[in-house]
């Protein structure tokens, strides 16, 4: 039950959006009673964050599948950059931003969504270490690289969703893929004194 209630959930945030998905439209998309949604999400904020981090998981096992078969050598960065970066675009990413926004002014959303958010974080940059090797996850500049990776993809993707310009954020991210081992590089160097 807690499953199909989930699934309703992010079905309604895709197709209706935050401010007009309610309990009420889940309970109904998923035909379950109105206590059998309370006993699982007490609070719309607890369903929200919830389906939040069941897309992080049906993201992951996705992105553990297509992983298996990633080439070698320089390209391999790249296509792991290209994975990563396709977790932004979409109706998904579109959910977490309104999310995001309407965690604001919403206390009892802010408090439900930040530690998901930081572990939807935190898995994703385990899962992107894993792909790109235990060799270049140990560079010194690796942790500064790949946040600022993400700093980056998120800004993008959220300008292609406001602004309809997918084609420019892809174009703008395909550049940040090909710079990204001399990021590593560049931020591993000492600073200067």
């Amino acid at each position: 039950m807690r499953h199909a209630l989930l699934e309703a959930a992010v079905d309604s945030l895709v197709e209706l959006g935050f401010a007009r998905t309610t309990t009420l439209e889940v309970q109904r998309r998923a035909g379950v009673s109105r206590g059998a949604l309370l006993h699982h999400f007490p609070s719309k904020a607890a369903l929200l964050v919830a389906s939040i981090a069941h897309l992080a998981e049906r993201r992951g096992r996705d992105l553990k599948q297509r992983s298996t078969s990633l080439p070698t050598g320089p390209a391999r960065i790249d296509r792991v950059l290209e994975l990563l970066w396709e977790s932004f675009a979409g109706p998904m990413f579109q959910v977490a931003i309104e999310l995001r926004a309407a965690a604001r002014t919403d206390a009892e959303l802010r408090a439900a969504l930040t530690p998901i958010e930081k572990l939807v974080r935190e898995r994703i940059i385990h899962q992107t270490s894993v792909m790109l090797g235990p060799a270049l996850a140990a560079a010194p500049g690796y942790a500064v690289a790949l946040d600022l990776t993400l700093h980056v993809m998120i800004g993008a993707a959220t300008t292609a969703c406001l602004h309809g310009e997918q084609g420019r954020a892809d174009e703008l991210v395909a550049h940040w893929r090909r710079m990204f081992p001399a990021i590593v590089a560049a931020a591993a160097a000492p600073s200067p004194t």
